[in-house]
């Protein structure tokens, strides 16, 4: 993918491996840490997180707006044991998964520890982003709510109701904003809107919110740690999923077989 100059990276970022057409950052979970904290300190305008998975990887291949996105985003973590394992079968090494799901909780104990932050979450249903503010609160004392939004259905599409969200973060001014708008759309909306995101950092991390809410429940350690989650989310949610993960078994494999005979 063409650099953006417009972008800016740290010099710890320069290391990145490109896998079916995605520049990855090449950090570990606490070194992702490390850098959302510093851009928390900035002043440089909103930086954007995408965290691919093999989803991502599938719908990049036909989805010129979303490589669009991509190649704007100011970090791009890895998602997803079988982009781990890609990487290393393809020489392009990454050296753990940073889910997004991971990467929250992580961040906000982080700044538990050591400090203070402002969090808006933008996303989930109804009522879900209340009680994941209560358990972040229970939680993570030092972590603060801002401000709760969950959009009506079809909002992407609607200038006025885009606006009125904006309006609703630059109200707040938030250190971070957590995304749970779903993939793409939460990329693409991000990636649209991100020069007039009033806050630090946009984080485009799926179900996180769900997760924090106790609304989904991660799959057992053993499964993450085996990377068998995308089997206890199927099966969990089957009817949204199961066509889904058909579709990326197929393909997926013939992206990487694909950069293998490619070189």
């Amino acid at each position: 993918m063409p650099a953006n100059t417009d972008v800016k990276h740290d010099a710890k970022h320069d290391a990145k491996r490109n896998l079916f057409g995605i520049d990855i950052d090449n950090l570990r979970m606490h070194d992702a840490v490390d850098t959302l904290r510093q851009w928390v300190n900035e002043d440089e305008g909103c930086r954007f997180v995408v965290t691919p998975n093999v989803d991502h990887a599938v719908l990049l291949q036909e989805n010129q707006q979303l490589r669009c996105a991509y190649e704007d985003a100011h970090l791009i973590l890895a998602d997803g044991h079988p982009i781990i394992w890609a990487s290393r079968l393809l020489n392009q090494p990454l050296p753990e998964r940073v889910a997004g799901s991971e990467l929250v909780p992580a961040l906000f104990d982080s700044f538990n520890q050591e400090g203070e932050l402002t969090v808006f979450l933008l996303g989930a249903g109804s009522g879900v982003a209340e009680t994941a503010s209560a358990n972040m609160k229970a939680t993570w004392p030092n972590i603060k709510t801002v401000g709760i939004y969950s959009p009506p259905m079809g909002f992407e599409n609607d200038e006025a109701e885009c606006e009125n969200i904006l309006q609703r973060i630059s109200a707040c001014k938030p250190d971070v904003v957590v995304v749970g708008l779903g993939a793409p759309k939460q990329e693409l909306w991000v990636h649209r809107h991100f020069k007039s995101i009033d806050a630090k950092v946009a984080l485009c991390v799926g179900a996180t919110i769900d997760f924090l809410a106790g609304e989904k429940k991660r799959a057992p350690v053993w499964m993450q740690r085996s990377g068998l989650e995308w089997m206890h989310r199927m099966c969990s949610e089957p009817k949204r999923l199961v066509k889904r993960y058909a579709k990326d078994a197929w393909i997926f494999p013939q992206l990487v077989f694909r950069q293998m005979i490619s070189g």
